[in-house]
């Protein structure tokens, strides 16, 4: 008989009699939580110590009592890690500024009802405390309008009937640029007539379901027509506006038709005439009514975070939203340039926004050649100061028809540092490692989390999916962090994406 076991005899023997601690002849063992006998201290359920959170330095002393934790403590709380319940932090502005990750970018994936814009809304409520600002660049449901009253921003509603967005906006630095040096107003100039000439390429691309004919040289006719209809808009203080546009090329000026090599009126008018057609279609009588044929209905301002609230226009009018998707991210953009821009010639304090592409499945759903705007748009990000938040559903909403497009929008999570993934179909996991490699437990782990919500036969209590608000957080070749983020009652109140259904799911609870 080991020392242990002549102790543990000794013990039973004084302290609960051979009779108590005896069954059928047999000694109870003495487990870690006590003899299973009456008296004998057993415990079925031991209360967890309590858990504190600190730094290594502070934490020296009590080693090997704490864990360290698998991502750095720098930016927005996001969640418990369901590894070892330590706190999971990041948000793509911190991550950058500490080196941590490349450019400040995230790319948000997963199924829908899994609690992707609950992790936006935490990233950008944690960068508003630090002083940064958020740009809810396309908010079809709303998920961001609440937060951003909450936090006394902006929120602009743009649908037919209801506000307007011109795509020929400069933005908000068109009225300042005279305070530029110059040198600085020509590279502002070249800016914002490259960016009007990508959105107005991008609606008659979505209107015409194909790219502009090169052939005849429309894209050429656009910059040209484009660039005089600023010009004479801006001598009588005003925007540009389509109709202006349209006013140009139909007067056949002499330069345009230099330019593309015509010199006959008849052999011009049937060159532009596909081009008139599109630009019409764009009008208050086409199928985008008066969305963007006027001026912008309301000014983004630019030293508060701002909320383009697209949720007025009808979910089936899926090319209506995507249009104005791709002209609300285009002026958002106008709008960061600018602060940016005042800021380096010393004319306002210096901030750094986080601008949130969600839906983006929707714009490339209605056009696939959107991806060339959304790539123009996503590119210049980082150079502007500005972190990027892109969202959407599934891989393969960046499988497009061509090869070439698709690596066009797979490059969009490619180039994205910081990633955030959520439930996921179990066909998803192969083309994900076309983009970044994941171990046999990430992609199992995933797929779990795809599962829908059950219902207890016995009881009636239904359960939500078990992946809400899972997530794993995946920067560079790293292994993946998994964690689960809680809302709190703050978070809750500001953000319900279910409020068309309170009153139903009030009914069937009760």
């Amino acid at each position: 008989m080991s020392v242990f076991d002549q102790l543990t005899d000794s013990i039973l023997n004084k302290s609960f009699g051979r009779s108590a601690a005896q069954s059928n002849g047999q000694m109870r063992e003495l487990t870690e939580k006590g003899v299973d006998v009456a008296h004998g201290g057993m415990n079925s359920w031991v209360e967890a110590p309590p858990e504190f959170t600190a730094t290594s330095n502070q934490t020296a002393g009590l080693w090997p009592f704490a864990v360290g934790t698998s991502s750095p403590l720098v930016g927005a709380v996001l969640g418990r890690n369901q590894l070892n319940g330590s706190v999971v932090c990041g948000d793509p502005i911190n991550l950058f500024l500490r080196g941590i990750i490349s450019s400040p970018s995230c790319f948000i994936l997963g199924l829908q009802a899994r609690g992707k814009s609950s992790v936006a809304v935490r990233m950008a409520l944690a960068l508003v405390d630090q002083g940064f600002l958020f740009v809810g660049a396309s908010d079809v449901k709303p998920d961001l309008a609440g937060l951003t009253v909450e936090v006394g921003g902006q929120v602009i509603r743009v649908a037919p009937g209801v506000g307007s967005i011109n795509p020929l906006d400069a933005g908000p630095l068109w009225r300042r640029l005279g305070e530029l040096p110059e040198a600085l107003q020509r590279q502002m100039r070249a800016e914002i007539h490259s960016r009007r000439l990508n959105a107005l390429t991008g609606l008659l691309e979505l209107v015409f379901k194909a790219p502009l004919d090169a052939r005849q040289q429309e894209p050429t006719v656009l910059s040209m027509a484009i660039t005089e209809a600023a010009e004479h808009a801006e001598a009588q203080g005003r925007q540009p506006i389509i109709a202006d546009v349209v006013d140009v090329i139909t007067a056949a000026r002499p330069a345009i038709m230099a330019a593309i090599l015509v010199d006959d009126q008849a052999a011009y008018k049937a060159q532009v005439r596909n081009l008139l057609a599109g630009l019409n279609a764009l009008g208050a009588h086409g199928p985008f009514g008066d969305v963007f044929c006027r001026q912008t209905s309301e000014e983004m301002e630019i030293d508060q975070s701002v909320d383009f609230d697209l949720s007025a226009i009808d979910e089936t009018l899926l090319d209506l939203r995507a249009a104005v998707q791709i002209v609300c991210w285009s002026y958002a953009q106008a709008g960061i340039s600018a602060a940016k821009t005042l800021a380096e010639a010393g004319l306002m304090e210096e901030r750094h926004h986080l601008m949130i592409m969600d839906e983006l499945w929707q714009a490339l759903r209605a056009s696939e050649l959107l991806v060339h705007q959304i790539d123009g748009i996503t590119r210049l990000n980082r150079t502007k100061g500005l972190g990027q938040l892109l969202i959407t559903h599934s891989m393969k909403d960046l499988q497009l028809s061509t090869e070439e497009l698709t690596k066009i929008a797979t490059g969009f999570m490619e180039r994205s540092s910081m990633k955030v993934l959520g439930g996921l179909a179990q066909n998803e996991m192969e083309m994900l490692e076309t983009v970044f490699p994941l171990s046999e437990q990430e992609k199992a782990l995933l797929v779990a989390w795809s599962a829908e919500g059950s219902v207890n036969p016995k009881t009636g209590r239904t359960s939500p999916p078990p992946g809400r608000g899972r997530f794993m957080l995946k920067t560079g070749e790293a292994p993946g962090v998994p964690f689960q983020t809680n809302l709190t009652a703050g978070e809750l109140r500001v953000h319900d994406t279910n409020a068309a259904w309170a009153a139903a799911q009030a009914r069937v609870k009760a």
